[in-house]
């Protein structure tokens, strides 16, 4: 009982912090006039990243973030080195 409540408290934190992060690149879109397609900058986050990082707070989100995007860089720079 204990845990199946804490569980559902921390998806609760997540679903939050993720519903502040997309309210967030809606408001800038709209903004800077953006629609949602590849031009948007923050479209690689949505579309590759959002779904497959789990954070409590934005600090620990864009912290994973920057950890998978350069994992992600050295991945593709790995793989094209291989062709030298």
């Amino acid at each position: 009982m204990f845990c199946s409540g804490f569980n559902n408290r921390v998806n609760n934190m997540i679903n939050e912090m993720k519903e502040q992060r997309i309210n967030f690149i809606t408001k800038i879109s709209k903004k800077r006039k953006w629609d949602f397609g590849d031009g948007n900058p923050f479209f690689d986050e949505v579309f590759n990243h959002f779904d497959k990082i789990e954070a409590k707070t934005l600090r620990t989100y864009k912290r994973k973030l920057k950890e998978r995007k350069k994992n992600e860089r050295n991945r593709i720079i790995a793989h094209f080195n291989k062709f030298k």
